[in-house]
């Protein structure tokens, strides 16, 4: 920057400059009449002298017309400006192939090599040095010597353009110099061409772009999960898919399985051939069997030599939720009980129901060939085989398996299956009495005894007839398949209300992990309703077969089969761990939060009638989902509304649960858990080539020029035009006319003129 005087001659009278022209004409005509008029007299000095007045005199006057003054201007002499544009984005660590170099080393080393050129161009420049990712920071030259802090998260080409255009508006910029790998992580919506919005903020920049990226032997060697596309919730029981975008940069025929995980736990699993492929996509699919929200995991194996690790695992929330309730129904013959069980699950509009009873068995004995009779062949291979899974609950109702534990059928082996339904898969499995249920059905010693929360034994399973009502046990008066009632001594009022059922199949005994909610008042109190959690899954068992007359009796009394449909809902709900009967709810105010956001968590808990419950003592413990490391611990207790809310933070990326146990003066009510995410979203790592057509697009749109690091001798290579720019800082106008000096010279001349002219007799 250089400060100049500059001096300047002006004519602020008249402007038009034919009049200039005529004003010239006039004063050069007048003086040479005045010439004629003086070349006669003598002496020659005489003559002279007269002449020289009248040319001072039209002089003065043309200066008074004109009024000439002189401006005086200050200017600074300017720099046009270069502007030196690096990118700090994470992808600049990267090592390229087996060089060992960042690809931030190679910026820094062409600034070493071509020191020369740098300090030329400071000094003929204002050089400005920004960083950019998706913002820019000013930095000087000296940061970049000693290393920037290469932590950007996203780069936003498009968004930097926008930014310089509005910093530089007005500014003389004849360059910018670009030093990036070109990775571009922003998303724009399809149909969109991220290269043509490039070009346009380019041109409206009007410099010329030289651009710098590494060469193509710094290509990281990586694979990465680059896109997941999946259904952020599902149906229980239904196939759930997830696409996975897997690329490959550096390796050639690679074999690596690529793992579905629920938590910790394995559920998919696929092994990948790449070949020589850039880019494959695979197919994960499972048939999640509960309700909830649940963390899943894609992952590959950390490769030789990969660059980057962490975009070797993709982590995400599904919320698995339940359309209809499948029910299958199964009951050995036609009965009042089977009859009213049918009505209330076929009214239930929530309630797919698929529903066989046994007219005939294989073993009847039948005149007529199969195809003439109307009946329809019990589907066993396909119920307890292809479909099984599709259902929440199955319910055996004195039912008795052996005529199908044919050579042809194998029943007992489909037993097995549903087995695993219930431990592995997470169903339901109800079993009611009757005279062919239970031992009498052959189920002891099977794998259905396995589950069941009774004991069967061989020779020991009665049934006793006696007419008598069912009496609650402690663990009944709560349980929330006999609530029937708003509170405790509501319930009781009701059961006790119930209609005398028909009598019970007499067991032997409980499980010891099995819970009896209501009993048959007889010799030894053999358990009526009983229920059972068995591996992943839950099981009931209901000692009779006379359930329906607690609707046919108290309809038939003028009362309500309210209570009898309300058992069924109960039980049906308790069995497919329906989520509205878990007095707890924990919810987070979203899913995903940013390292050090506030957390807000608020818990409710209700009771028995499902009001809101205050008072209740509350154990809160937040933990990391994988490592199970715990980042909280509290006790709370709910108010009057039944609700306790509370907030956290916390810096460490990861998922985490929260899981809430009550207690209510020593009692467990429940506990229920919710997964959160805490991630700085980076998208650095998704994609880590390097991006010269974006780089190269800049330079060629903007006249400029693309190079690869490393590059030396830049100076002779390219050069940037600077011409001189100047700034006008103060100014002052000079007047060579407005004073007095000027009109008394005027006013001696004529005046003296006329006196020598008097004095000599001369006209």
């Amino acid at each position: 920057m250089e400060n100049l005087t500059q001096w300047h001659l002006t004519f602020a009278g008249i402007e038009n400059l034919w009049l200039r022209v005529l004003v010239l004409f006039l004063a050069i005509a007048a003086l040479y009449f005045s010439w004629l008029g003086v070349k006669t007299i003598s002496p020659l000095a005489r003559r002279l002298f007269l002449f020289t007045l009248r040319f001072a005199a039209t002089t003065l006057i043309v200066i008074l017309l004109l009024q000439p003054q002189i401006e005086q201007k200050e200017v600074l002499k300017l720099k046009n400006k270069v502007v030196c544009l690096l990118d700090n984005s994470a992808s600049m660590t990267l090592k390229g192939g087996d060089t060992g170099i960042t690809r931030f080393q190679l910026v820094n080393k062409f600034f070493k090599d071509n020191a020369p050129f740098i300090e030329e161009l400071q000094n003929n420049f204002d050089v400005d040095y920004l960083s950019f990712s998706d913002i820019i920071k000013e930095i000087s030259y000296n940061d970049i010597e000693r290393g920037l802090g290469l932590d950007g998260k996203n780069t936003d080409i498009i968004q930097t353009l926008k930014l310089l255009k509005k910093r530089y508006e007005g500014k003389s910029v004849r360059g910018y110099l670009v030093f990036s790998d070109g990775a571009d992580t922003t998303e724009l919506p399809s149909g969109v061409n991220k290269l043509d919005i490039i070009s346009s903020l380019t041109r409206d920049l009007s410099a010329p772009f030289f651009t710098f990226s590494p060469a193509g032997n710094m290509e990281a060697r990586d694979i990465a999960i680059s896109n997941v596309s999946y259904d952020s919730f599902t149906f229980v029981r239904s196939p759930w898919k997830a696409d996975v975008a897997i690329k490959i940069f550096g390796y050639k025929d690679l074999k690596f399985p690529v793992t579905l995980k629920q938590g910790n736990d394995i559920i998919s699993s696929k092994v990948l051939d790449t070949r020589n492929e850039r880019e494959l996509h695979i197919d994960l699919s499972f048939t999640p069997h509960t309700t909830g929200t649940f963390l899943y995991t894609i992952s590959l194996p950390i490769q030789p030599h990969e660059a980057i690790t962490e975009n070797n695992q993709v982590s995400f929330l599904v919320k698995v939720v339940r359309d209809k309730i499948r029910i299958m129904h199964v009951c050995g013959r036609p009965s009042w009980d089977e009859r009213f069980l049918r009505r209330v699950l076929k009214s239930d509009p929530n309630i797919d129901l698929i529903s066989f009873f046994i007219l005939r068995t294989p073993t009847d004995v039948s005149e007529a060939r199969n195809e003439e009779l109307s009946l329809i062949p019990f589907p066993v291979d396909e119920l307890f085989t292809q479909v099984l899974s599709s259902f929440d609950l199955i319910i055996f109702q004195n039912f008795d398996y052996r005529p199908y534990d044919t050579s042809f059928f194998r029943f007992s082996h489909y037993l097995g299956n549903i087995q695993k339904f219930v431990t592995e898969m997470g169903g339901g499995f109800l079993m009611i009495g009757g005279d062919i249920s239970f031992s009498q059905g052959g189920y002891d010693g099977t794998p259905i005894d396995e589950i069941l929360p009774v004991n069967l034994t061989t020779g020991k399973d009665t049934i006793d007839t006696t007419r008598l009502k069912a009496t609650l046990t402690n663990d009944g008066l709560k349980h929330p398949v006999t609530a029937l009632g708003a509170d405790t001594d509501r319930n009781v009022a009701i059961w006790k209300d119930l209609p005398e059922l028909d009598g019970c199949n007499v067991t032997d005994g409980l499980k010891s992990d099995a819970v009896p909610l209501a009993t048959f008042p007889v010799k030894g109190n053999p358990p009526l309703i009983s229920v059972r959690d068995a591996g992943q899954g839950r099981c009931m068992a209901i000692a009779t077969d006379s359930l329906w007359r607690w609707n046919f009796l108290s309809v038939g009394k003028g009362g309500s089969n309210r209570h009898y449909i309300k058992f069924w809902q109960n039980s049906i709900k308790w069995l497919i761990k329906d989520p509205t009967l878990n007095p707890i709810h924990i919810m987070a105010n979203k899913e995903t939060f940013s390292p050090g956001e506030e957390i807000q968590i608020k818990i409710d808990v209700v009771g028995g009638n499902y009001q809101p419950l205050s008072g209740v003592q509350l154990g809160i413990d937040i933990a990391n989902e994988f490592s199970g490391k715990s980042i909280f611990s509290a006790t709370g207790v709910t108010g009057s509304d039944g609700q306790y809310r509370f907030t956290v933070k916390h810096d460490g990326e990861g998922y985490y649960i929260v899981k809430v146990l009550a207690k209510k003066e020593n009692d467990e009510i429940g506990q229920d858990y919710a997964v959160f995410c805490i991630a700085l979203e980076n998208k650095e790592f998704k994609d880590p080539s390097i991006r010269r057509d974006i780089l190269a697009k800049l330079a060629e749109v903007s006249g400029g020029k693309h190079f690869d690091l490393p590059a030396t001798n830049i100076r002779e290579k390219f050069s940037i035009e600077n011409p001189p720019i100047v700034k006008l800082v103060g100014k002052r106008q000079i007047s060579l006319w407005d004073n007095g000096y000027v009109f008394m010279m005027i006013l001696t001349i004529v005046s003296l003129e006329w006196w020598i002219r008097k004095r000599r007799g001369l006209s």
